[in-house]
C-alpha cells in the first residue's frame, strides 16, 4: 500500500459540480449546494414519515433539472403494482428507471449479479430502498451470512463511487435504511464509516403521524448538522419545503452561535482579569 500527498492527486473538475434539484433542499445537501458526486447518503426516519417519497422526489427533480443525468431507483421493498399506485399519486416518478429486486428463492435467481450488470452501465445517482431488505435477499440467494452480504454490497457501492463502470461515472448512492422501534440506525460500524452523510426524516412528535415533519443531518462531511428543514407531502405529487421557516431558523442559529462565541470571549477575558488580580 502506497502513501499519497493530496497535492499530487488530480481530479476532474466536473467531479465537484453538484447535481441541483432546484429546491431549498440543495442548501442542506451540501455546503456548496446540491447533491455531490461519488458520495453515499444514508436515509433513516420514523415510520410513515415519507422516506421513499422524499428520495424519489429528489431524484425526479434532479432528472428534470439535469436532463442528461442518469438516475436509477432499486426497489427491494415495493413491486411493480405497489409502484403503479404510488405513481398515480406522484406522476413525475413515472420517468425514473427502476430495477425491481424481489426475493424468489425457488428459481435460483441471483439478484446480486443482475444488480452488478445494471450498475456497470454507469449511473449518476442510484437510490436503494432499502439496504437492509436488499442485504437480506442477497444473504438468502447467495446462502451467505448477513455480514458477508453487507460486505458485498458495500464493495459494489465503493467501486462505483470511484467510477468503476463502463461509463466512468462517479456514482452517488442514496440508501434508505431500516431503524429499530426506538428509531436507531440499523447497521454495522463498517456501514456507518462508509456514509458521507446521515439524513434523518423525523416527526416533531414521533407518536403523532400528523405532526410536523423535518429533514435533518446528524452526520455530514459535506455540510451542516442539526439544521432542520420542514416539509409536507401533498396529494398533487410534490414535496413542499418550508423555505421561509428554514431561512429563519438558520438566522436564529447564527445569532445563537455569535452570542455563544461572545460569551466565551467574555468568560475568557474575565478569567484572565481575575487571575491577574490574584497574582497582583
Amino acid at each position: 500500500m502506497e502513501t499519497k500527498k493530496m497535492r499530487d492527486v488530480v481530479f476532474d473538475k466536473e467531479l465537484f459540480e453538484n447535481f441541483q434539484s432546484g429546491t431549498i433542499l440543495d442548501t442542506l445537501l451540501c455546503s456548496y449546494k446540491g447533491l455531490p458526486k461519488g458520495v453515499n447518503y444514508m436515509i433513516i426516519g420514523d415510520p410513515g414519515v415519507g422516506k421513499t417519497t422524499i428520495i424519489l422526489d429528489l431524484i425526479a427533480n434532479i432528472s428534470r433539472h439535469s436532463p442528461n443525468s442518469r438516475v436509477l431507483f432499486i426497489s427491494a421493498e415495493m413491486n411493480e403494482i405497489d409502484l403503479a399506485i404510488y405513481v398515480q399519486r406522484y406522476p413525475k416518478f413515472s420517468n425514473i428507471d427502476i430495477l425491481f429486486v424481489e426475493a424468489d428463492f425457488d428459481n435460483g435467481i441471483h439478484h446480486l449479479m443482475e444488480i452488478e450488470d445494471v450498475l456497470q452501465q454507469g449511473w449518476d445517482i442510484v437510490a436503494i430502498d432499502s439496504f437492509y431488505e436488499l442485504q437480506g435477499i442477497i444473504k438468502e440467494e447467495e446462502n451467505i451470512t448477513l455480514r458477508l452480504a453487507e460486505a458485498k454490497l458495500l464493495s459494489l457501492i465503493k467501486r462505483h463511487n470511484k467510477a468503476d463502470n463502463i461509463a466512468g461515472i462517479h456514482t452517488t448512492f442514496l440508501t434508505i435504511q431500516q431503524v429499530t422501534k426506538s428509531g436507531v440506525f440499523v447497521g454495522s460500524n463498517r456501514l456507518k464509516h462508509m456514509i458521507t452523510a446521515m439524513m434523518e426524516l423525523r416527526l416533531d412528535n414521533p407518536k403523532n403521524i400528523y405532526s410536523d415533519r423535518f429533514v435533518v443531518f446528524t452526520k455530514h462531511r459535506r455540510g451542516d448538522v442539526g439544521v432542520k428543514l420542514y416539509y409536507s407531502l401533498s396529494s398533487t405529487g410534490d414535496v413542499t419545503f418550508d423555505e421561509e421557516r428554514f431561512i429563519s431558523d438558520r438566522k436564529l442559529r447564527k445569532v445563537q452561535s455569535e452570542v455563544s462565541s461572545q460569551l466565551r470571549d467574555f468568560a475568557s477575558q474575565f478569567d484572565q482579569l481575575f487571575n491577574k488580580t490574584q497574582t497582583d
